[in-house]
């Protein structure tokens, strides 16, 4: 049997990862700057629901489409706004 010294160019395929954002709404103060900034709209503002402040907050509107750039984390003037990596399985 032939032993090759080639190797693979990339990495072998391994899973991706997936991101889970947490937002505490009674710290928001809805200024929007999440929702404007994130590059794949996971955020929105909930134009139902007030905080105790009296203010509308962000909400994940589709939190699987998150991609961890946490862009959101990084310009939350009052940071309520969390992105964790999850297990994958």
């Amino acid at each position: 049997m032939l032993k090759s010294s080639r190797k693979p160019i990339l990495a072998p395929p391994r899973a991706e990862k997936e991101y889970s954002v947490r937002i505490f709404p009674d710290q928001c103060d809805g200024c929007e700057l999440c929702v404007e900034f994130c590059p794949v709209d996971v955020l929105e503002i909930d134009l139902e629901s007030y905080n105790s402040r009296m203010l509308h907050y962000a909400k994940t509107a589709k939190p699987d489409d998150c991609v961890g750039c946490k862009q959101c984390e990084r310009l939350c003037p009052t940071a309520s706004i969390f992105i964790s990596e999850k297990e994958v399985s």
